[in-house]
């Protein structure tokens, strides 16, 4: 069996070629779902870049090239999204410094008993800080437990649960 004349040039020629053929209809698929230029350009040469390792790309059919690479941008895509969703949370004593000129007495006074509710409920509930605090995936938290992944999920709904729970309760006393 002959190999077309792309291989006899060379991988550059492959990576030329793979790119000329795909890069149209993987931009526009990845602009779609992220919708900024800069970005969708960083994504597609970043695709690129990770099909370039893939020694065997070439050999697929057409079909199956495009589709590799766009599960490449998929994945890539939810990445971005992840590291976006991820909010910086300031600690409460910093937040609290922040809104203080913005408050009057009586609202700074019943924010930091809300907040001081909310600490004690936190503190009964440790669990939370794997997930919120640290930031861990429930698959981390699984491996870390050693169970399951939807028993991670189920068990944080519990505890959410428990803690609004708590914070009612505590709530409660205080009115």
């Amino acid at each position: 069996m002959q190999k077309p004349d792309q291989y006899e040039k060379g991988p550059d020629a492959l990576e030329s070629t793979l790119y000329d053929r795909h890069a149209p209809a993987l931009y526009r698929y990845i602009f779609r779902r992220v919708s900024q230029p800069q970005d969708t350009e960083d994504m597609l040469l970043e695709v690129f870049l990770i099909a370039c390792r893939y020694e065997n790309l070439g050999d697929l059919p057409l079909r199956r090239q495009i589709a590799w690479l766009q599960s490449v941008a998929r994945r890539r895509i939810i990445d971005r999204y992840r590291r976006l969703s991820r909010v910086e949370l300031l600690p409460l004593d910093q937040a609290l410094e922040a809104l203080d000129d913005e408050m009057t007495p009586e609202e700074q006074a019943l924010h930091k008993e809300t907040y001081e509710r909310l600490y004690a409920a936190l503190a009964q509930l440790p669990a939370v800080h794997l997930r919120y605090g640290n930031g861990l995936r429930f698959a981390e938290i699984a491996t870390m437990l050693n169970t399951s992944e939807g028993t991670v999920r189920k068990m944080l709904v519990r505890i959410l649960r428990q803690l609004r729970a708590i914070y009612n309760r505590q709530e409660g006393e205080l009115d």
